[in-house]
């Protein structure tokens, strides 16, 4: 998203664009006296505008206006002025007359587009950038924002090809990779959760969150959420494949081979299961047997064998390793299986062999050979396509599969959460190539700080938050993004600084205003927060915990009538009940007894329910087999 600094400059430069043009062909647009006192306002507004003085340069773009009001350069520049002063109904106003005067000005397609967005008209602003895309191909923003509005509008597979796309023209912007990252991460983790939500109760929700736990390595999590799965379902497809990832990570080789043999009494043509069974018996320096199981697990699905075994790739890059001694044991079946005779078992054998042994060249030569003998059966609709695309690692035709059978088909779950996954997988490839081509840049140092924040490790993102911050001191969300985590280490006088400058970039950042109020409202500054509040739910009206402060500061300010309007809204999201108490409050203020005590009373059951929460879910993770 651009910033402000961005908008003045790129608008400076479309005025400066008209201005020239129009001035240049004076001698027949502004032929007469009138025409040259526009000349003379339109000359004024520009140089109002290059210096930065907004409300002079609509004054006299006004005044153009009234002298001559079938210019489009002028209706365009005024458009531009409003939205730079954030007055984007009026910049709409304006750009579409300046549109239907003359179409093809450079920027007023644009920056009607980005008016439409920042009122929420995602719809709205997508033809306008792609019309913007078509008369200026190589402008990136251009491209940027129409990947955005169709984030906004909904259609999460058409916004990531348009920001891969972008990636691609202009591949010298590493920024871009992590825009993309990111777009392929906020796409898992919709998907996540949608697939959550519509499987609450049911053993899917444990086997996503036992998979995610182990992704973690929390295995005493992953465990407990497989084994409810199981309490619900015992013939559930995935947990006992789940319980036995994890025995193999923990070397208990034993267990893991009774894992995948249940997988298996659940499921017989698990074809994954069967070639862990076969890497277990590698793992034990049985390659005969290794082989035979490979040759099963291939005739049940030769990628889905593969791909189990974290080929040709593991996703995530770590989640293979093995102990010392399994490298060991590993090594000692190399000759059995060179020796062996050509299959693609064999062939299947080595690439996994080679490939945890560090011997990549070896890994490559012998999955060419797997790949050159495997069968590859069509599919016969975009669901199997999309899961046959997965096994091979395909992440981009799994998408798009998978994808469009999902819209048709919104009550696959499974096909829904291996569509997560495979987003997932894109983002985790999408940023190790921006390691891998830009590692020093500010948008590397940006991701391992998001990476650091995600796990918790607030220090160290702080500090490569600070690193991106002294090479791009303009960055949009920087600043926000130090603020948050110093505000959440309890350091509200430096996160008030970095919140502070960030709003000095960015007015309209929602999240800034919405945690600047909060410090203001801790140190009972009511008056002062509820504009930073009000601002932040006018620009998100999904931030329910800042409803909750704003119906707390016009509570201090006794304002009682907007503190139950602002609660109102509050207590549609209060899973801990805390702004149903709040509400109470309000009532009990305003001589409501009998609603105060309403309130209260729902307050008290949510806090209940969500302790009887927590207590069954640490009595699960007691009861685990350790």
């Amino acid at each position: 998203m651009l910033s402000c600094s961005s908008h003045r400059f790129l608008i400076i430069g479309y005025i400066a664009l008209w201005a020239f043009s129009t001035l240049l062909y004076g001698t027949t647009l502004w032929a007469q006296d009138a025409d040259a006192e526009a000349a003379q306002h339109f000359a004024a507004a520009h140089q109002a505008q290059d210096a930065g003085n907004l409300d002079l340069a609509a004054t006299e773009y006004l005044a153009v206006i009234r002298l001559r009001p079938e210019v489009a350069e002028a209706y365009a520049s005024l458009g531009l002025v409003y939205s730079a002063q954030g007055k984007f109904a009026e910049s709409a106003r304006t750009l579409a007359k300046a549109e239907k005067l003359k179409r093809g000005l450079p920027g007023v397609s644009l920056y009607l587009g980005i008016d439409y967005e920042k009122q929420r008209q995602a719809a709205l602003a997508i033809p306008q950038f792609i019309e913007a895309v078509r008369l200026e191909p190589v402008n990136k923003q251009a491209h940027t924002w129409l990947a955005k509005a169709l984030w906004d509008d909904g259609r999460i597979q058409p916004a990531i090809e348009q920001a891969r796309k972008t990636s691609l023209l202009f591949p010298s912007d590493p920024a871009l990779l992590l825009d993309l990252g990111e777009a392929y991460r906020k796409a898992a983790d919709l998907g996540i959760q949608r697939v959550l939500t519509a499987a609450r109760g049911e053993p899917l929700a444990h086997q996503v969150y036992g998979d995610i736990y182990k992704d973690e390595r929390s295995w005493e999590n992953a465990a407990a959420h497989y084994y409810r799965a199981l309490e619900q379902d015992p013939r559930w497809q995935g947990a006992h494949y789940g319980l036995g990832d994890i025995a193999v990570r923990r070397d208990k080789l034993e267990i893991a081979t009774q894992e995948y043999q249940h997988e298996l009494e659940a499921n017989p043509a698990s074809a994954a299961a069967l070639a862990r069974l076969g890497e277990i018996a590698l793992l034990e320096s049985k390659p005969d047997d290794a082989l035979a199981l490979f040759g099963k697990a291939i005739h049940a699905g030769g990628y889905q064998a593969a791909n189990a075994l974290g080929l040709p790739r593991p996703y995530p890059a770590a989640a293979e390793d093995l102990s010392p001694h399994a490298l060991q044991q590993l090594r000692s079946c190399l000759p059995a299986l060179q020796a062996a005779p050509a299959s693609a078992s064999r062939d299947l054998a080595l690439a996994y062999a080679n490939a945890r042994l560090g011997s990549d060249d070896a890994s490559l030569s012998a999955w060419k050979d797997f790949t050159g003998n495997t069968a590859h059966p069509g599919a016969p609709n975009a669901r199997a396509r999309g899961f046959d695309s997965y096994y091979r690692q395909d992440f981009e035709a799994t998408a798009a599969d998978l994808s469009s059978w999902v819209k048709l088909h919104p009550n696959d779950l499974q096909a829904d959460y291996l569509l997560a996954k495979t987003y997932r997988n894109l983002s985790l490839s999408t940023l190790e190539h921006l390691l891998a081509v830009a590692p020093d840049s500010y948008p590397a140092h940006q991701l391992s700080a998001e990476t650091y924040q995600n796990a918790e490790q607030d220090e160290k993102a702080v500090a490569e938050y600070r690193v991106v911050e002294g090479m791009v001191p303009d960055l949009p969300g920087v600043h926000f993004s130090i603020g948050h985590l110093l505000l959440k280490m309890s350091q509200q006088d430096p996160a008030r600084e970095e919140l502070a400058a960030e709003l000095r970039l960015n007015p309209d950042h929602a999240e800034a205003n919405a945690e600047m109020g909060t410090i203001l409202l801790d140190r009972l500054d009511a008056a002062n927060a509820i504009p930073y509040l009000e601002k932040a739910v006018h620009l998100d009206p999904d931030l329910w915990a800042t409803y909750r402060q704003l119906g707390k500061a016009y509570y201090l300010q006794k304002d009682y009538a907007k503190a139950q309007t602002a609660l109102h809204q509050a207590v549609r999201y209060d899973p801990q009940g805390l702004a149903h108490y709040q509400l109470g409050l309000v009532y009990r203020s305003m001589g409501q007894k009998e609603a105060a005590n309403a309130q209260f009373e729902i307050s008290r059951k949510l806090k209940l329910e969500a302790l009887a929460h927590d207590e069954t879910q640490m009595t699960t993770l007691k009861s685990v087999e350790q």
